[in-house]
């Protein structure tokens, strides 16, 4: 059976049978389950917050196939309800009175709340850590002193 993204169909059915709360999964056809793994791991690889390598190891492979079970899970759960608040969002609702919740910054260049972000959940994160992009790298140069000494210099006093 070919893969679906990281994982084959099987391989995630071995997955959902040892993972507790896997009612969800278990009810749905192969169909959508076809389905709902290619949409989790377009959800993962289309996310610019990871830097998937294009072709992973052994054990990077198999930390994709998790999270992208685990997404594969959250979807299957949230992903109609998500659906209906992003579609709420994108036609500029600024706010939801009887769920008391406000949409501000739901433009582009105003997004202070993450609202054209799509949710990945933490399990994901968490397993992903390693792909994670950093957004704010250190640099270290050399500045004008009155010292001789580079960077590399330890500076403590011996």
């Amino acid at each position: 059976m070919a893969d679906i993204g990281w994982i084959s169909l099987a391989n995630a059915k071995d997955y959902f049978e040892t993972r507790f709360n896997n009612e969800n999964w278990n009810v749905l056809e192969n169909e959508y389950k076809e389905a709902i793994l290619t949409t989790a791991y377009d959800r993962i690889r289309y996310c610019n917050e990871f830097s998937i390598p294009i072709s992973p190891t052994v054990a990077q492979k198999a930390k994709l196939a998790d999270a992208q079970c685990e997404m594969a899970q959250y979807m299957t759960i949230h992903l109609a309800d998500e659906d209906r608040r992003k579609g709420l969002q994108a036609q500029g609702v600024v706010g939801a009175g009887i769920v008391k919740e406000n949409y501000v910054g739901h433009l582009a260049s105003d997004d202070k709340m993450g609202l054209l972000k799509l949710p990945i959940p933490p399990i994901v994160y968490h397993i992903l850590d390693e792909f994670k992009k950093y957004k704010s790298p250190l640099y270290m140069l050399d500045i004008d002193r009155d010292e001789d000494k580079s960077v590399d210099e330890d500076a403590v006093d011996v």
